[in-house]
Formats: C-alpha cells, sequence, structure tokens
C-alpha cells in the first residue's frame, strides 16, 4: 500500500539525419524503413525526432515522428528562422541519445548545382557537436558519390575509428575501404518494404511506369517521347512516375517530363505520394531511378533498367536484368522496343523472377541486420 512506485522508465530519444525534406521519393523511403526498423526492434519507448528541410515532403504517417526543420534552411528568405534553427539543431543533436545519420547521399559532388564544401561542411559540423555531447553516432545507409581525390581524402575528418556505418552501395564501400575506414555493405532498406496487398484492376488497358532522370540521358532524351508514342500504340497506357518533385529540371521529374513532352498530352502522377501509390497497379516499369527498380522488384513487377552510374549497375547485377538493360545517354527507340519484346515474351518468368529475387534480398538484409 505504501510501496514505492514503480520508476518510469525514460523514453530514448533518437534523432534521425537523412537527406529528407526535398520532395524525392527515393530518400523519403529511406526514412520510412529506418523509423519503421527501429519501432519494430526497440519498442515503443522511444521518441523519434527527424531534421527536415520541409515536413511536408514526408510519406510517414500518423504523429510516430516529429519533425524539425535542419540548419541551414533557405537562409535567403528565412535569416531570422535560421538563428533558431541553428540553436535548436544544436540542443537537438545535444539532447539525444543517438544520432542516426542516413540513408540515403549524404555527400556527393557528382549532380549539377550542388556544392561538395557545403554539403560537407553542414556534416561535419552536426557530427562535431554528437562527438561533443557524446551521442552515440550512428551512421545507417550512406551513399557516398564522391569523384575528385582532393574531396576523397577530405571523408577522412568526418568519420573516426570505431565509427558505426552501414553503406547501401559497393561504390560508398570502395571509397570507404580505400581511405582505410571500416564500414559494412547491406542491401537498401527500401527491400524491406511491405507493399499494400491491392489487387490489380482487371482492364484490357495495362498501366506501364516510365522513370526517367534528366542529367544522365544526354542524347537518350529524344527518344522518351518516342518510347511514350510507341506503348500508346502497342495498346498499353504509360504514366510517367514522378520521383522528385523538388528544384530545377536537372531534380525535378515534373518540370523535365513537361520539357521532353511539350506539345503532348500525356499521364504523369503528379507527386511523390501518388507515385508510390501507384506502383500496386503497374504492369511493367521501365526506370532510371534506382528506387523504381527496387520498388518494381518488391512489387514483384517486370522492370527494364536504364542504367546511368555504377549504383543502377549495381542494381543490374543484383537483380540479374542484363539482359533487358540499357546505357541511358546511347539508348535507342530499337534498343526499347527489343528489350520490350523479350520482357511481355518472357513476362511470367520475369515476375517470377522478380518475386525470387525480392524474398532474398529481403530476407538477406534481415539476416545480416541480426547479425550486426
Amino acid at each position: 500500500m505504501f510501496g514505492h512506485k514503480p520508476k518510469k522508465i525514460k523514453p530514448k530519444k533518437i534523432l534521425f539525419m537523412a537527406a529528407v525534406g526535398s520532395h524525392n521519393l527515393w530518400d523519403e523511403l529511406i526514412l520510412k524503413g529506418e523509423v519503421e526498423y527501429i519501432q519494430k526492434h526497440y519498442g515503443t519507448n522511444i521518441e523519434i525526432t527527424a531534421c527536415t528541410y520541409d515536413p511536408t515532403s514526408t510519406i510517414i504517417r500518423g504523429d510516430q515522428v516529429k519533425f524539425a526543420s535542419y540548419f541551414p534552411n533557405d537562409v535567403m528568405h528565412k535569416p531570422f528562422h535560421n538563428i533558431g534553427y541553428f540553436f535548436h539543431n544544436i540542443w537537438l543533436i545535444a539532447r539525444a541519445d543517438v544520432l542516426i545519420i542516413g540513408g540515403g547521399g549524404i555527400i556527393f559532388d557528382n549532380e549539377p548545382g550542388i556544392s561538395f564544401w557545403s554539403l560537407f561542411a553542414q556534416w561535419s559540423w552536426r557530427v562535431n557537436i554528437a562527438r561533443i555531447a557524446h551521442t552515440t553516432l550512428l551512421f545507417w545507409w550512406i551513399g557516398l558519390e564522391v569523384t575528385e581525390v582532393h574531396n576523397k581524402m577530405k571523408l577522412r575528418k568526418l568519420f573516426v575509428p570505431g565509427d558505426f556505418i552501414l553503406v547501401r552501395d559497393e561504390q560508398s564501400k570502395w571509397l570507404l575501404d580505400a581511405l582505410e575506414i571500416p564500414s559494412v555493405q547491406v542491401q537498401d532498406i527500401v527491400f524491406l518494404y511491405e507493399p499494400p496487398q491491392l489487387a490489380k484492376p482487371i482492364s484490357p488497358i495495362k498501366l506501364v511506369g516510365i522513370s526517367m532522370r534528366w542529367w544522365f540521358l544526354g542524347e537518350g532524351e529524344a527518344v522518351i517521347p518516342l518510347l511514350y508514342d510507341k506503348l500508346v500504340e502497342l495498346g498499353y497506357k504509360p504514366i510517367f512516375l514522378v520521383f522528385s518533385t523538388n528544384g530545377e529540371e536537372e531534380q525535378n521529374d515534373i518540370l523535365f517530363i513537361r520539357k521532353v513532352m511539350i506539345g503532348k498530352t500525356y499521364n504523369a502522377t503528379k507527386n511523390i505520394t501518388q507515385t508510390l501509390d501507384m506502383f500496386p497497379f503497374l504492369h511493367a516499369v521501365i526506370g532510371m531511378r534506382l528506387h523504381a527498380g527496387i520498388l518494381s522488384c518488391v512489387h514483384e513487377i517486370p522492370y527494364i533498367p536504364i542504367s546511368y552510374g555504377p549504383k543502377t549497375d549495381q542494381l543490374i547485377e543484383m537483380l540479374d536484368l542484363s539482359h533487358l538493360s540499357m546505357w541511358a545517354s546511347e539508348m535507342t527507340l530499337e534498343d526499347c522496343m527489343s528489350r520490350w519484346e523479350i520482357l511481355t515474351r518472357d513476362y511470367d518468368r520475369e515476375k517470377s523472377k522478380m518475386r525470387e529475387s525480392h524474398i532474398y534480398f529481403r530476407d538477406t538484409l534481415i539476416e545480416k541486420l541480426k547479425s550486426i
């Protein structure tokens, strides 16, 4: 009767700092996967906060995550807000029990309009605050697409011996190995994504998703409207899958599609949420974006990959799709149609292969995460 009340255990405070808030489906899927993994394996006595450039970009539903603005964030238009963001970020990092950096491409120097030095300075600032505050620091599913030698050497200053680092691709693993920084390569966490179980509508017209990226296409850009028209001619309903709606046409799929399809009518998803919702209804996908391929795999949809670099080459090898693949800047309409003929001829086999790949990479990732 007069005994002591049991002590209430304080929730563990977990802070995520990933490449989110830019209305990019890839980045938002990675954060969603990481949050769900934490919740599934570490119970409910946790308090999750995620920094973002724009909370409306998230695909996480409900109030399971609190969102806070990054510093810096649109300094030119919100200078006084950024003073608050600066101190709030310091407080969030210092009070957190665990800071998880990633996933996604946190530092890179291979895309137009992106400053390697700005990215490096921001992540160094956050990491150093965590080290000073003795906050447990984890790097999860990070990507490092760095090509310049002096930039690669700079990365040595971001990590210290004993850091726990998961990388998402061979390129990042090789880079850290060359710098003598230990890391573990794991499959993309989106392989753990659980699609909604929806029945595909019975219709004579089959939906074909198309996912493209401007920067890497080169002369292949001219093929896109021809491919769209050819699919319509064959009786399919093509639809452009929008994976990013931020910035100029280099990153913004809506602007790029509008430019390349000028003067034509076409179908396209309007935002990243609509793209994710569209996948269960697709008959097949033709795509460049890495996560168009991974989402096709987890939905067990036959996929024609268009590669533009090491990470897409790696996915093609993983999914055993070299017989259907093309190189972005060199593809022709004839290439597209020859791959399409193979896919339609062997449709059931390609679908079965994607199912087997999904099960294998999902289960392999689960077991690997258990071991580390």
